[in-house]
């Protein structure tokens, strides 16, 4: 697993226009809860950039794990997970990501990253941990 510090850069390419959170700014977004906003963008061939917004804790890690098994299924060669939005992070998420981890190096062969650890909400629980 790679961490950077910064959000991840680059152009979007548009999700098919047939996805149903296909949005015309280039960024999937799944709300399926309003706690925790996902939204996925590809901003090169093998780059798919996950980006979490909102509370991460016992009750939205489920959702997350859900979502990246998702676009783990799509076999990126790098899985970027961009923290930054979050205004917590719980401990419960760790779970979480090490089976996003396990995932994607037995499985699909993709490389986990964490980008956006620049905020307290985000640094602080990292840190502890």
């Amino acid at each position: 697993m790679t961490t950077t510090k910064g959000p991840p850069g680059g152009q979007t390419d548009p999700p098919a226009a047939d996805h149903p959170a296909a949005q015309a700014d280039g960024v999937s977004r799944c709300t399926q809860d309003p706690l925790l906003g996902l939204a996925v963008q590809r901003p090169a061939r093998g780059v798919c950039v996950v980006t979490v917004d909102g509370e991460l804790d016992a009750f939205t890690a489920p959702l997350l794990a859900t979502y990246l098994r998702e676009q783990l299924a799509t076999t990126p060669t790098h899985l970027i997970l961009d923290l930054q939005s979050l205004s917590f992070l719980g401990s419960t998420w760790l779970t979480c990501l090490l089976e996003a981890r396990e995932l994607a190096q037995q499985t699909t062969g993709s490389q986990l990253h964490l980008a956006g650890l620049v905020t307290r909400a985000v640094a602080r629980p990292l840190q502890i941990t």
